[in-house]
């Protein structure tokens, strides 16, 4: 439908069969329609610069559905003003694009299921049901409308002190709840990915190239030096580099917010301005932030680093003791979980260890931040760990937000920012680093496992191969009271084979007494004799801790490498009183058996292979554990809780 403006006359066009108000490009007056009647209902303000690459008549895709953008609502509150473009489909349906900070996300309407519902019922952190699906609340915010352009599908053009409640979701979809009429709007929604929206006729038309906004250059109210914005439209407080006063940068005139600092300066290891690539895309360092927790009168402080891309929002780099996390804002929620007994959250298929819970407050700041910084600010924050990655939260009265951090080695950092420098040292083991040794303990167990298992089974081959043969075996008895002779030889046997070794075997029936055996294996041919002795002992009796026994009834022992041949065994047992345990021992009197075995499996070197094999995977594991006894020492759980504190985790995004 097209019109003339009732106030200047200019031409006007209704394109969308739903739009009920336009604004006139030429005056700016708010215009509404009724059927064919057009009725001058106000005048929009001045509008604010749109720094948003998105523009009245920009197309996209939606769930594979087309889309042009017809008008928009700018949207104020205390942290600054976002857009909600009012965009209709080829079918006639319409929805909203909502553009904040760079971020985006798609709502459509929907009837609000219940009455009598305020504002005050709902505080961060809080878990309803809307329409029987599950939410948590986010944050609650007080908006106004800044201005409005294009065409609508209402007619307001003037709300302010309008209450809103964002509801995030453990899946995609996320609700918000607006007050300004009774009964309350409220909207069902999820977030995008600017890529995946497929816009065109955009203010720029290379959202690829990365952050190319031309950079504002401002003056401090308080010190009179030069500021400069880079993510003008974005940023919502900035700290100026040479006096240190945060400044209010949601407005074209720097208004002073806290003049604080002034005997600090922190040199960021990153320059600001400095660019550097991830996943593809080119993101300016633009902020720094230093926050700290307090253990025990001790304060802990770490770094966040503030990345801006125009078509891909913010996201951060935390630096602690040299070790450095890359973070994103989570959209949607984790899911409480337990390991091991412990809190746990779940998410996107990972559980994420709890690793401690602590106040952070914000103690330095320069550049820029999408959000009102404010030193001092505290808030609580929550780390959860699964190596490499780290999910963070942190909660205020007003606002619960969660992120997501991958550890990434400072050199990596370096390398995509194109640093000359060398990053910081790295100091102990935090909170998600990974483990060196991840891996290399479960390969360390299955090599010994392998090679045991080749060993044993080298071990039954020989041992089946092997004669184990007992080539002699007789009885005899001795009588230390008997005044004949005591020595004997035994009736002649044959060794057979290879020279192997040989296993004499003494089986007795000694009982709180003992013997001494000379052994001698002669060769029948040459004469020649292998000799050596062997004491058998046995001691058994009880006193006031009970019984005891001492020593053993059987003795074995090998000879080696015996030549093949026919030999005969020389026996001299032997007694003398006083020669064990007391003098007053009597002479034993004792039957005994002897037994000589040929070619006996020998497990004492496989034995002692098997123990060498296994000191590679214990000291493994031994380092793994110390690794890990480190990472934890520093948590909630454990001894040093605090004292190299990774409270500063990812939660670096909290008031975005």
């Amino acid at each position: 439908m097209k019109a003339f403006c009732t106030n200047c006359g200019g031409p006007v066009e209704f394109r969308f069969e739903q739009a009920v108000q336009t604004t006139c490009g030429f005056c700016r007056s708010i215009l509404v329609r009724k059927d064919a009647d057009i009725r001058r209902v106000g005048e929009v303000a001045e509008l604010p610069p749109n720094m948003s690459p998105i523009q009245i008549g920009s197309e996209g895709k939606y769930q594979g559905q087309a889309f042009s953008v017809a008008g928009r609502i700018i949207y104020d509150w205390e942290q600054g003003n976002w857009n909600e473009w009012h965009i209709v489909f080829q079918d006639g349906r319409s929805a909203w694009l909502s553009d904040a900070q760079a971020e985006y996300a798609v709502t459509r309407s929907a009837p609000f299921p219940s009455a009598g519902v305020t504002p005050e019922q709902f505080f961060a952190g809080r878990k309803v049901t809307i329409a029987g699906r599950e939410f948590s609340v986010a944050s609650k915010t007080e908006a106004r409308y800044r201005g409005v352009e294009g065409e609508l599908p209402f007619e307001y053009w003037d709300k302010s002190g309008i209450q809103l409640v964002d509801l995030r979701s453990t899946g995609a979809e996320f609700a918000t709840i607006d007050f300004s009429e009774s009964p309350p709007l409220l909207f069902f929604g999820e977030s995008v990915d600017f890529q995946d929206l497929a816009l065109t006729n955009l203010k720029q038309e290379n959202p690829a190239a990365g952050p190319t906004a031309s950079a504002a250059a401002l003056s401090c109210p308080n010190c009179g030096a030069g500021v400069e914005l880079r993510a003008q439209g974005q940023t919502v407080s900035v700290a100026c580099g040479s006096c240190s006063s945060i400044l209010d940068a949601s407005n074209p005139v720097l208004a002073l917010l806290q003049k604080v600092q002034a005997n600090r300066r922190v040199e960021p290891a990153i320059p600001l301005g400095a660019k550097g690539k991830f996943e593809g895309e080119f993101w300016q360092n633009i902020g720094l932030q230093c926050r700290a927790i307090t253990v025990e009168g001790t304060a802990y402080e770490w770094r966040e680093y503030v990345l801006f891309n125009e078509f891909r929002g913010f996201r951060y780099l935390t630096e602690y003791n040299g070790h450095w996390n890359d973070v994103k804002p989570v959209k949607n929620l984790p899911a409480p979980a337990t390991s091991g007994g412990r809190p746990a959250q779940a998410w996107m298929g990972r559980t994420y260890k709890h690793f401690q819970t602590a106040t952070a407050e914000t103690t330095y700041v320069v550049g820029e931040f999408p959000w009102r910084v404010q030193l001092g600010e505290k808030v609580t924050a929550e780390d959860f760990v699964s190596p490499p990655y780290m999910l963070s939260s942190e909660g205020s009265l007003s606002e619960v937000t969660w992120s997501h951090g991958e550890y990434v080695p400072g050199a990596e950092i370096w390398q995509r920012f194109g640093l000359k420098t060398a990053p910081p040292a790295v100091v102990g083991v935090y909170a998600n680093q990974p483990s060196p040794y991840t891996g290399s303990v479960g390969s360390a167990w299955t090599t010994f496992a392998l090679l045991a298992a080749l060993l044993m089974g080298s071990l039954i081959f020989f041992s089946v191969f092997m004669g184990n043969r007992t080539v002699f075996e007789q009885r005899y008895s001795f009588d230390a009271s008997s005044k004949g002779e005591a020595s004997f030889v035994t009736p002649a046997f044959e060794l057979k084979g290879r020279p192997s070794n040989v296993e004499a075997t003494i089986d007795s029936d000694l009982r709180n007494n003992w013997l001494y055996f000379n052994l001698a294996l002669v060769n029948e041919e040459t004469g020649q004799a292998l000799e050596w002795g062997r004491e058998v002992s046995y001691y058994e009796g009880r006193d006031s801790d009970g019984s005891w026994s001492e020593g053993g009834r059987r003795d074995v022992s090998k000879l080696a490498h015996v030549p093949a041949g026919r030999y005969y065994l020389r026996v001299e047992p032997e007694w003398q009183p006083g020669g064990a345990e007391t003098s007053s021992t009597a002479p034993p009197r004792s039957n005994y058996k002897l037994t000589l075995k040929r070619d006996v499996p020998v497990l004492w070197p496989y034995l002692a292979a098997l123990v060498l094999l296994l000191f590679p995977a214990i000291a493994i594991s031994a380092r793994a554990a110390k690794f890990e006894h480190g990472r934890w020492q520093e948590s909630d759980y454990g001894s040093g809780s605090g004292s190299n504190s990774s409270s500063e985790g990812d939660s670096d995004d909290s008031d975005d």
